[in-house]
């Protein structure tokens, strides 16, 4: 596999990207490849008590500075209440086209996962892809995997070296994630990762095509 290429990583919102593939933004950045995470759901006012517009952009800076990729954060527009409203339409299409078109691999989130911004999401990913991108990929999201009936595990990248990054990334959004829910995922890196290899660690993607 080859990680020097310009990979887009379409997720909904911050945290997204780390959870399901820090450990690649790190292997592709030190391949020589390029990453940047295009947030669809900008932040803004939260029902968690614990996390605010704030707290999230100061949590997606630390990450940012960490991992080293490009972030650009799309403006959602907002319900009244000031909650986030992703809507999927010609405008936003035309507008995505135009500005995401040097790219070579495209990721984005599954269609069964039980988040409807994630759902979103991957419908644009895949709007996308048929024009601008040579490989469409989606992540195996933990904890929204627990619902996947049809996702088919087709690409194993090692993150082994880089899992200590990833660990530091996701403490990165202490708002959310805490002890448990950051054990947990690496528990399931490290599971995906014994298909692989003897303590090796890896995240996992389903190929959904490659252009020739």
């Amino acid at each position: 596999m080859n990680f020097n290429k310009k990979f887009l990583i379409i997720t909904a919102h911050p945290d997204d990207a780390e959870l399901g593939c820090a450990g690649l933004i790190q292997r592709i950045k030190n391949n020589g490849g390029s990453v940047t995470n295009l947030i669809m759901v900008q932040p803004s006012k939260e029902i968690n008590t614990a996390r605010s517009k704030e707290i999230v952009e100061k949590e997606l800076k630390n990450s940012k500075e960490l991992l080293e990729f490009n972030v650009d954060i799309h403006e959602t527009k907002l319900h009244d209440d000031g909650r986030p409203n992703l809507i999927l339409d010609n405008n936003l299409i035309t507008e995505l086209e135009d500005k995401y078109n040097n790219f070579d691999v495209i990721i984005s989130h599954w269609h069964e996962d039980y988040h409807q911004d994630h759902k979103t999401c991957y419908n644009i990913a895949k709007i996308l892809s048929r024009k601008n991108f040579k490989e469409f990929w989606c992540m195996d999201l933990p904890f929204y995997n627990l619902y996947y009936k049809q996702f088919q595990c087709n690409l194993y990248v090692d993150i082994t070296d880089y899992v200590d990054k990833k660990i530091k990334a996701l403490r990165c959004y202490n708002s959310y994630f805490d002890h448990d829910k950051i054990e947990n995922t690496i528990q399931y890196n490290k599971y995906k990762g014994s298909i692989i290899g003897k303590n090796k660690i890896a995240e996992t993607f389903s190929i959904m095509y490659k252009k020739i």
